[in-house]
């Protein structure tokens, strides 16, 4: 068990540098320092962090270097274990002689997640803000980091303990009036009072699945396929938005055979753009390999970039484009305003899709604001009360979660005995509990700890 273990890790990056930090966590942590360091510690326990400088020496006696110590007591640490974190000079070979001797006096080296997951288990903290933690230090934007901030603070646990309590107080409410109808002590439920109180916790977890699918793009990226056929621009478009020459561009078709994949971050709002091969019919091998890649991309992508060349009409390639995007999210963007207007957009397309631009003198205007007006949100300036839910596996419990209470609903406005709603109710408490981590699967966990970096 991990409250048995006592780890340790480097949790700065392994790389040379001016300071390393290195952490120990666990019941045996000050018995491994004491064998370790040059002097003696504070008096066990402390109620508040103590800084102490001296040595760490081997079993020789030998100074390996001068370090600070940084000490802990349980539960007053992140972990709720004792904690030491020893700040040293960040010489990789100093670095890992101090872990070895750490390893050599019965610490075990920390997995991926390992601190974070004792915080977990010694309720330090619940299992929205371990993932807020995780999502705080990969944030590919400031909205990102700000939401992730949001998540870690107690406000925003205490909506979800909220809707958790009242479905507990609905559930212990009608069993006592079932169980013991006699007893004035519990309000008595009717089928109408349950009603407006379901459909109120419906509304609430509606909001929250609804914000956490928003701020997914934050944490994550937008995933879009930049499309269209040979020469339209697509490469030209990515070196223009990057302002740098990412992809090669050249006015040779056929010029982009592969997936060129990067990340940029256009006002707030973090993308993953893919420049794909040019879709059009062809016998070359290497070509027909580029074009089927830039289906898979569309498959993947969350929003499409479609290009048409301004200066050709409207061609059949084009069309065979459209038809295979028009079902997905995408933008229609007209490439080459500067040069002569021969293409004519067919009036089925609407003009709400439609972006002009010329990638070539960097008139990106219309597309930048376009995509602030879909995806820069008001998220941070309108903050709710309530965690954003964006993990796949939390959006899923979302899901289930108002599925059931909706025909919970359903089942009330049909006049059900309440009895018969019982079994419901408390599957859908547990299912709040498990997006806490109150209650969870231990496997779902390591996977979520597996994709912590180490040392955190």
């Amino acid at each position: 068990m991990i409250f048995n273990k006592t780890i340790t890790s480097l949790i700065t990056a392994p790389i040379t540098q001016n300071i390393a930090l290195i952490r120990i966590s666990g019941q045996k942590t000050y018995q491994i320092i004491s064998k370790i360091f040059d002097r003696p510690l504070p008096n066990y326990p402390q109620k508040k962090s103590q800084l102490v400088f001296g040595k760490i020496i081997n079993n020789q006696k030998e100074v390996i270097d001068e370090v600070l110590l940084l000490c802990f007591y349980k539960p007053h640490s992140f972990t709720g274990e004792d904690v030491i974190e020893i700040s040293c000079h960040g010489n990789l070979l100093i670095v890992n002689q101090i872990l070895q001797l750490i390893l050599e006096n019965g610490a075990e080296l920390a997995k991926e997640g390992e601190f974070t997951k004792q915080a977990f288990f010694n309720g330090k903290i619940n299992l929205i803000q371990a993932n807020a933690i995780n999502d705080l230090i990969r944030a590919p934007s400031k909205i990102g980091a700000n939401l992730a901030l949001h998540n870690l603070s107690k406000k925003s646990q205490k909506e979800l303990d909220d809707i958790e309590n009242e479905l507990l107080e609905i559930i212990a409410n009608i069993k006592v009036n079932i169980d013991y109808p006699e007893y004035d002590g519990v309000e008595y439920l009717t089928g109408k009072q349950v009603l407006i109180r379901v459909n109120n916790l419906l509304e609430k977890l509606k909001i929250i699945k609804e914000s956490g699918e928003k701020s997914r793009i934050y944490q994550e990226g937008l995933k879009i396929a930049i499309v269209g056929k040979p020469n339209v621009g697509k490469s030209t478009l990515l070196n223009s938005l990057l302002q740098e020459e990412k992809a090669i561009v050249s006015p040779i078709a056929g010029t982009t055979r592969d997936i060129v994949e990067v990340n940029y971050n256009l006002k707030g709002v973090p993308l993953i753009l893919l420049d794909t091969a040019g879709i059009h019919e062809t016998q070359d091998l290497v070509e027909k390999i580029g074009v089927e890649r830039s289906y898979q991309a569309l498959e993947k992508a969350e929003m499409i970039f479609f290009l048409v060349d301004n200066s050709f009409p409207w061609s059949q390639e084009d069309e065979n484009i459209y038809q295979k995007i028009k079902q997905k999210n995408y933008l229609l963007i007209i490439n080459k305003i500067d040069e002569l207007k021969k293409i004519q957009i067919p009036p089925y397309i609407s003009q709400k899709k439609i972006i002009k631009i010329s990638a070539k003198k960097n008139q990106l205007g219309e597309l930048e604001n376009k995509i602030s007006e879909l995806f820069a949100s008001d998220l941070i300036n309108n903050l709710t009360n309530f965690p954003y839910l964006s993990q796949s596996w939390q959006q899923a419990k979302l899901n289930n979660l108002i599925k059931k209470l909706s025909e919970i609903i359903n089942e009330l406005e049909n006049k059900v005995y309440l009895d018969a709603i019982c079994s419901d109710l408390e599957l859908s408490y547990k299912l709040v509990k498990e997006l806490s981590g109150k209650e969870y699967n231990r496997e779902l966990l390591d996977i979520i700890f597996s994709k912590f970096c180490l040392g955190k």
